[in-house]
């Protein structure tokens, strides 16, 4: 049950953040916090396929390729996982560490399918994959604290 509020409070965040945000700016991902805030505590044989789901659900709710976000929060997910079995996962530079990597990953995860379809691939910005990375982690942070 609280799985479900978590993902009705993302949707709404996210619908929010779309109506309010600036067009052309990255905007935090919600959906990945909640990927990693599920992942959190429990084993890997229910937090990969549940962050798959919520990728499939990401990508039908925002019309795009279907499993790109699936791959990428799958790769988020496990990265994580990998992460906190090989550091303690608390606060601080370890919590940091741990969001970086699983950030990373997702990225990794988006350009693997987007090279592997022949698609197009983007200009790479690293300015706005820090600018992202940066407004998720205040939103990781947060759930980490309140370990809802």
């Amino acid at each position: 049950m609280r799985t479900f509020a978590a993902l009705l409070l993302t949707l709404f965040l996210a619908g929010l953040l779309a109506a309010l945000w600036p067009e052309g700016v990255m905007a935090p991902d919600l959906f990945l916090v909640l990927a990693l805030w599920y992942a959190q505590g429990r084993p890997y044989y229910l937090g990969l396929p549940l962050a798959f789901g919520l990728g499939l659900v990401q990508d039908l709710l925002s019309f795009g390729l279907l499993g790109l976000h699936g791959v990428g929060l799958l790769a988020a997910t496990y990265a994580y996982y990998a992460a906190s079995r090989r550091l303690t996962s608390g606060e601080g530079l370890t919590a940091l560490f741990i969001f970086s990597w699983a950030f990373l990953a997702k990225w990794l995860g988006y350009f693997l399918v987007a090279y592997w379809l022949r698609l197009e691939l983007p200009p790479f910005v690293p300015l706005d994959l820090l600018l992202e990375g940066l407004l998720t982690l205040p939103f990781f942070f947060l759930v980490q604290r309140l370990r809802l």
